[in-house]
């Protein structure tokens, strides 16, 4: 598959993936589709895996015209399959996580097992503005930093910084702006000095441990937003508001 709007370098044992549809990265389907061929092809010829971007900002979030009714279903089915493929990941997965990273933007990172982020980075889940709620998040978020902070980020749409991801176990390090791609070069190398065996293994130890269930999960899941939500008129009218830059009326 030729690429458009993402890259894919593979060198020395790690599959560098940066999205690359500037100036926000939003995160199309075209894109998922590209980041499901490029997270394949790093299964089979890498053992760590970094998703990163190019430009200012990780990615403000999935595509909002691929958000109605007549898309969503296709839309959530891609995007779902994307994070399957990033969660099944044998190897090391890393986001690195520069500027704004919302919304499905937030949720890529989340699937990946480290988190490094500069210290300009907003994380958040802007969903619950627009009267939808983010699928993915819904099934990790809880299981990564626990209930009550999980509904807070959820349910107020909030962005939170770099530094209170990190306290709240979001977010592993957080680098400065200026040295950042350095530091994550050198937080690889660091992993590439351990075995890839043990990195696999430990991996499925550690996921075997928790027991995420995330297929099951995610059915249930999906089904509620396809079949509830994205039925509703709000879901409608918060997609509607945005595009036309309007504060959205409710009707519920």
């Amino acid at each position: 598959m030729a690429y458009s709007k993402i890259k894919l370098d593979i060198e020395s044992g790690v599959a560098w993936i940066k999205l690359a549809n500037p100036p926000l990265n939003i995160v199309d389907m075209e894109m998922m589709d590209e980041l499901i061929d490029a997270v394949e092809k790093a299964e089979n010829e890498a053992h760590i895996t970094v998703i990163g971007n190019e430009g200012k900002h990780f990615s403000a979030g999935a595509e909002i015209k691929e958000h109605y009714p007549d898309k969503a279903p296709e839309m959530i089915k891609t995007f779902t399959e994307l994070i399957g493929k990033i969660l099944s990941y044998d190897g090391v997965t890393v986001a690195a996580v520069k500027g704004y990273a919302l919304g499905g933007g937030f949720e890529i990172p989340m699937a990946c097992d480290i988190i490094l982020a500069s210290q300009n980075a907003k994380l958040g889940n802007p969903e619950i503005t627009l009267a939808h709620y983010p699928p993915i998040a819904i099934a990790i978020l809880p299981r990564m930093i626990g209930w009550k902070n999980a509904f807070e980020i959820i349910m107020t749409g909030e962005a939170i910084s770099a530094e209170r991801a990190m306290e709240i176990g979001v977010v592993n390090r957080v680098f400065s702006d200026e040295t950042f791609e350095n530091e994550v070069r050198n937080y690889v190398s660091s992993l590439l000095e351990k075995s890839p065996a043990a990195l696999r293994f430990t991996k499925k130890a550690l996921k075997t441990s928790i027991g995420l269930a995330f297929d099951e999960v995610m059915d249930k899941i999906n089904d509620i937003y396809l079949n509830g939500l994205i039925k509703t008129e709000d879901a409608v009218e918060g997609l509607n508001a945005f595009l036309e830059k309007r504060k959205p009326v409710w009707k519920s």
